[in-house]
């Protein structure tokens, strides 16, 4: 509606006379569903189970969802001294989990921002779940589905449920993405690691459970991938399972006649028995100090102990008026028992080099007189009246520590001797409160002195008990034949990993270099060893093209290229619009590219001056898409047509219903995937 003027001046009008512009959307941005070890941003203490949380980088993911799984176990089936199986255990059940691992595959083959959706926490069964009472991973799919910019999923925790469910959450991921059309699944198979045989066909399993709906949305790739990404072997975590009766037993409590009966070579054995007698030392160390202290420390967290140490005092620091005194009591029981741990370390049998630094520590006077300052000072019946649990007193003390009775770590004295300190003042400075006094205990020369000298000198003592672990360990797998038959297969098996993962960092690179239109195909893979299985061509025939139509995408090795995504099919192998996995990206693409464009026309007046510019602004964004390459023409107007219009793409009725339809074409370019180079005799001229 025109300006109505009624003052006299000059006035300015501006029109708009340029369309707007096609912003493109992002076209590789995967979410990534499955288990992580936790799912907490402790900048504002916000769970994140269940909630699509964008990441950057795998520092960003290890901050919010933790690392890679820890088994309790590692669980080796030996037949005749042959290695038959090794699985990861926890509990009585093999537990695997590959989110991790496929979210740094993403990254290391060129992956940028992703989504990540945890649905459960380690060591947790892997389950479909559904959707009200046992929220697993067909939760999590359903949560990213009001997300608006992942444009790729993939759930590689997945193929630990059986094929049915599998094929259940595959089926529903497609369904997803044809409600939503602006996502593509990337699927992995179950057992991908094996190669098809008699009654045991992975492929076919696939097949038969992926159903036949809206296989345009996604691809499958085959085989899984040995990686780069093996965790370190520690003997002290191996089980070995006799054929019969079967049974599993830690390599550190087998006989040593078990032990010996791998090999016949005394120097074999000789390893083996330092492997597990420096095992047998760090195990007594964790054990000793994991039993006493809250949060209980483990093999990972025991060094270094200072900042152990240091996370109590900041609790305590911190802590409410209600709760200080249990924390100052932590602080207290935690150096106490690293004072009791020596006492323990020297009652049993340990490694020449270990005992040799046991025995030099108990000649040291000064360390000596430290510890027993350690005592008296909890003897200080101020701090036992005021800081410590009701009715602690000195006696409770002596019997807490009555294991040093008459030890050299007392001077040889019973510690009921050892009378209290009162040089420290816990109500020095005016101090009231539990936590001003605590602090007043904690700053005070004499405690602060004792307590770092006896936290370096355990810290220490662990530290040369697990380098003498771990130089044992490295001899054993380096020297010993079937030790090192072992660590060969175990780094193989344990870095084993479904190819998604890795796929979806292509993609996103591809993307990202050549564009959404090229096939994200005869590219080599980072991080990986070798697939496992190696196909031939014959034996990619039927996994390329079959009567199904679900066309499987192969990772194959070639001799001087490497290991490389040799196939760019979607499921729907046998439809010529959308065979292959570029074409349908693209559309996608473009189909949102474009949608997202033009909401801004939403209620604008249904004419020919609307009309006219939505063309426009379609047209210039397909016109660049040309000029880049994703559509095939030697001119636009045969790379592409963009029709709106009354009596062209609307009747009177439509736009008397509301409805502004405008059809889109586009000739997008396909890969080659078959050239054919055809020779012939030619007759000589001259």
């Amino acid at each position: 509606m025109a300006t109505t003027y009624s003052t006299p001046g000059v006035f300015v009008e501006e029109r708009t006379l340029f369309p707007p512009s096609v912003a493109a959307v992002a076209t590789a941005v995967p979410a990534f569903i499955g288990y992580t070890a936790r799912a907490q941003d402790d900048s504002d203490n916000k769970p994140l189970g269940f909630v699509p949380a964008r990441i950057s980088s795998l520092l960003e993911y290890e901050l919010y969802f933790g690392g890679d799984f820890q088994p309790s176990s590692y669980e080796v089936t030996v037949t005749n001294t042959t290695i038959a199986a090794i699985n990861a255990k926890t509990g009585p059940d093999n537990r695997r989990y590959h989110l991790y691992k496929a979210v740094r595959h993403f990254f290391d083959n060129g992956g940028g921002p992703c989504y990540i959706v945890s649905t459960g926490l380690f060591p947790a069964p892997v389950k479909l779940g559904n959707l009200t009472n046992d929220r697993q991973l067909l939760a999590g799919l359903d949560s990213i589905r009001a997300v608006d910019e992942p444009t790729i999923l993939l759930f590689p925790d997945a193929v630990e449920l059986t094929e049915a469910e599998l094929g259940s959450i595959q089926v529903e991921a497609l369904r997803q993405c044809e409600t939503l059309n602006d996502r593509f699944v990337l699927m992995d198979i179950r057992e991908g690691f094996r190669k098809a045989a008699v009654g045991n066909d992975p492929i076919a399993k696939f097949r038969d459970n992926v159903g036949t709906e809206n296989l345009k949305y996604g691809a499958a790739y085959y085989p899984w991938l040995y990686t780069t990404y093996a965790p370190d072997l520690s003997f002290d975590l191996l089980t070995l399972k006799k054929p019969d009766p079967g049974n599993a037993n830690n390599l550190i409590n087998l006989t040593q006649g078990d032990l010996d009966a791998l090999s016949s070579n005394p120097t074999e054995a000789a390893l083996v028995q330092r492997v597990t007698q420096t095992g047998a030392d760090t195990k007594a160390f964790v054990d000793a100090l994991a039993a006493a202290t809250s949060p209980a420390l483990t093999r990972a967290t025991i060094s270094p102990l200072k900042t152990h140490f240091d996370r109590l005092t900041a609790t305590f620091l911190n802590a409410t008026p209600n709760s200080t005194r249990e924390q100052f009591t932590a602080i207290i029981t935690f150096v106490r028992t690293l004072a009791l741990s020596l006492q323990t370390l020297d009652a049993a049998t340990l490694d020449a080099t270990l005992q040799a630094s046991l025995d030099a520590l108990k000649a040291d006077a000064t360390f000596i007189g430290s510890l027993t300052n350690l005592i008296k000072i909890e003897k200080n019946a101020a701090l036992l009246t005021d800081l410590m649990p009701a009715g602690r007193n000195a006696a409770a003390v002596d019997t807490d520590y009555a294991s040093l009775n008459n030890t050299v770590w007392v001077g040889n004295v019973a510690v009921s001797t050892l009378t209290a300190d009162a040089s420290i003042n816990i109500g020095a400075n005016g101090a009231t409160s539990i936590k001003a006094k605590g602090a007043n205990v904690l700053s005070a020369e004499l405690f602060a002195n004792a307590a770092q000298r006896l936290i370096n000198t355990v810290d220490n003592l662990f530290k040369s008990s697990l380098l003498s672990k771990t130089s044992a360990e490295q001899q054993l797998f380096a020297q010993h034949p079937w030790f090192k038959g072992l660590a060969t297969r175990f780094k193989r098996d344990m870095a084993l990993v479904p190819p998604s993962g890795a796929v979806a960092g292509v993609y996103a690179s591809v993307d990202r270099t050549r564009g959404v239109w090229k096939a994200p195909a005869n590219v080599s893979l980072n991080a990986v060893i070798g697939p496992a299985v190696r196909l031939e061509d014959k034996e990619q025939a039927d996994l390329n093209v079959h009567g199904t139509g679900k066309s499987v995408n192969v990772i194959r090795a070639f001799t001087g290229k490497g290991i490389l995504i040799w196939g760019a099919r979607t499921l729907a192998g046998n439809d010529n619009e959308w065979r292959y996995v570029p074409v349908r990206r693209f559309f996608t693409f473009a189909e949102e590219s474009i949608k997202k464009a033009t909401e801004p026309f939403v209620f604008e007046p249904n004419d020919a001056n609307t009309w006219v510019r939505v063309k426009a602004m379609v047209e210039n964004f397909l016109t660049l898409q040309w000029r880049a390459g994703a559509l095939a023409g030697a001119r636009p107007e045969q790379a592409f047509y963009v029709k709106v219009g009354l009596n062209e793409t609307m009747t009177a009725l439509d736009v008397l219903e509301g409805r502004m339809i405008v059809e889109i074409g586009m000739a997008a370019v396909r890969p080659a995937e078959f050239i054919i180079l055809r020779f012939s005799h030619k007759m000589q001229e001259s």
